[in-house]
């Protein structure tokens, strides 16, 4: 946590600061794609394509805020591997969002976009990957940087 005298403060920081921002992305990235005329004001989606897409909305701000959570959630057991633990569950819940809009191709009749907005361009293909990658950087700076300068199992 910031003012944190701990050398988890120190260590851990750039994974922490790199992970919220993809929490960040997954949070909010969500109602600037689709809070227009593409997706819930799309007059040709009926209610309850509308429905799913606020759900996936939602899911967004969830895994965003748990993502961030454990990012900066101090460990009870006070070592880097638990610490470790912390950053491995914020990875794996940033990447869930990631992770299931690029599967979602792969149903039946899915497209990246509607006919009428392709002209928009299909932005999910590269920035999901980025953002996927990103979390998986993170958790690997913060075990580089926790376990590969000689601290393992140093106190927190």
């Amino acid at each position: 946590m910031p003012g944190d005298p701990s050398p988890l403060g120190t260590t851990l920081l750039p994974a922490r600061i790199l992970l919220s921002a993809t929490a960040l992305f997954g949070a909010i990235g969500p109602f600037g794609a689709d809070w227009n005329e593409t997706h819930i004001y799309n007059p040709r989606w009926p209610p309850h394509a509308k429905f799913h897409n606020g759900q996936t909305m939602s899911t967004g701000v969830g895994l965003g805020l748990l993502t961030a959570y454990f990012a900066w959630r101090r460990t009870h057991t006070e070592t880097m591997s638990g610490a470790m633990d912390n950053l491995l569950i914020a990875t794996l819940l940033s990447s869930l969002y990631w992770v299931t809009q690029l599967s979602a191709i792969l149903y039946p009749g899915t497209d990246w976009c509607d006919e009428e907005f392709r002209h928009l361009g299909t932005p999910q293909k590269k920035g999901a990957p980025v953002l996927l990658g990103a979390g998986w950087v993170a958790f690997g700076l913060g075990w580089w940087r926790g376990f590969g300068f000689g601290q393992h199992g140093k106190v927190l």
